[in-house]
């Protein structure tokens, strides 16, 4: 074969681009302590090594999702210790207002400090975090309570806000200001995966406390439902759907309506009946309070109507209804108490969560390192060697390659 000074210069300039091209590698991966910087460095381990660190960037999500939710849950407990605190301050002034020592005037000027109490619970239930605020449902974008004169109006919605802290799995974080009577969430995930169910009308028993089991089974139109309620009555029942909706009439869940329209086939949901918000009860026009509402059952008094009752029986000099205001008050403080331990709860539950990925993490990067990290030591021998290959090149380059004009000239 004819050895041409072309061959011989393209076979010099490919070695040493060769050389330059290891050398360069060898330099990127010291520098970022990785062995593997494209698939092409070990196509064998790609797998395994794009499945850790997928695993580790949805990891990242979820911490950043919980740490998202501890904000939520930590501002919650801030604002329910400090409400216990006012609801503390209201009990002790009853208690004051109901010895035989205080008179008329005394009693009218409680009533004045319990009234200034109710601006400060209405400013405790637009208590925010991160600019959002807790006791708003999803719009959350604004104040949620108003007090206008002696009425209390909520202006936010009733959906609960989540976080998904695994996969596929999402907590609530944050805890009601008011509910409607009838709380509605999904339990599996063809309920998750829809919008939930709207509440048409409450059972006629507005008394009535229990959670209930609700699935639907959209083939036959039915809807299966379980449970107890406090009394100990239990429901087990099937309600048929009329156009996606559940009427029912007669029985213990006498008038509840319940649109199931956008739910899936088998999605699954607790109803609870009677729940109280952190607040208390809102009607269908958002009113919280209302001092013209009579009528207002029981179950749904809450502790705004429990302190604006106490302020009323204060400046009335009811002392015989202040007895009950005391029972009233400490229901409502037993009630919050409640309350905060499910938050407390959630919280303890979402730090272990953290601590579990913080873990996994930690093993999930050793993995990593084992996978894709670069040996430095053996990486500075290497990069020795094609610094050495690379000089050599060019040396028998600048060797071989002294061909000038001259050389065809004589």
């Amino acid at each position: 074969m004819r050895v041409t000074n072309r061959l011989m210069t393209n076979n010099i300039i490919n070695r040493i681009q060769n050389n330059l091209d290891n050398l360069n590698r060898t330099q990127e991966q010291i520098s970022a302590n990785q062995r593997i910087l494209r698939p092409s460095d070990d196509p064998n381990v790609l797998g395994q090594f794009y499945r850790v660190t997928n695993t580790l960037s949805y990891n990242e999500q979820y911490n950043n999702n919980i740490n998202d939710g501890l904000s939520y849950l930590n501002m919650n407990d801030t604002a329910m210790g400090t409400i216990k605190d006012v609801l503390d301050k209201a009990y002790n002034y009853a208690m004051q207002a109901a010895n035989d020592s205080c008179n008329a005037e005394d009693r009218i000027a409680i009533g004045e400090q319990i009234d200034k109490m109710i601006d400060q619970l209405v400013d405790l239930a637009n208590s925010s975090a991160g600019g959002k605020y807790i006791y708003a449902g999803t719009d959350n974008a604004s104040p949620p309570f108003v007090r206008q004169g002696d009425k209390i109006i909520y202006n936010g919605d009733y959906n609960g806000i989540y976080r998904e802290v695994s996969a596929s799995t999402d907590y609530r974080i944050d805890a009601p200001g008011v509910t409607t009577g009838v709380v509605v969430e999904g339990l599996n995930a063809s309920a998750k995966s829809q919008p939930l169910p709207t509440v048409q009308q409450r059972q006629s028993d507005h008394e009535l406390v229990g959670v209930l089991n609700m699935q639907v089974d959209t083939v036959a139109n039915q809807v299966t439902i379980t449970g107890s309620m406090e009394d100990g009555t239990t429901i087990n029942t099937t309600e048929a759907l009329t156009a996606g909706i559940m009427s029912i009439s007669g029985g213990t869940l006498d008038g509840l309506q319940i649109d199931f329209s956008g739910s899936a086939n088998g999605a699954e949901y607790s109803v609870s009946l009677g729940q109280l918000g952190v607040f208390g009860h809102a009607d269908s026009g958002g009113v919280v309070y209302d001092p013209a509402d009579t009528t207002k059952a029981t179950a749904d008094k809450g502790m705004f109507d429990a302190l604006f009752a106490l302020r009323d029986r204060l400046y009335n000099d009811d002392t015989d209804g202040l007895e009950t205001s005391i029972a009233d008050i400490q229901d409502k403080t037993d009630r919050l108490l409640q309350k905060r331990v499910v938050i407390g709860a959630r919280t303890k539950h979402f730090e272990a969560l953290q601590s579990q990925l913080e873990d996994q993490g930690v093993n999930l990067n050793e993995v990593l390192k084992n996978i894709a990290g670069a040996d430095i030591a053996k990486l500075s021998v290497d990069i020795s060697q094609y610094e050495l290959s690379y000089n050599a090149s060019l040396s028998v380059c600048s060797t071989v390659m002294q061909t000038s004009l001259l050389n065809f000239l004589k």
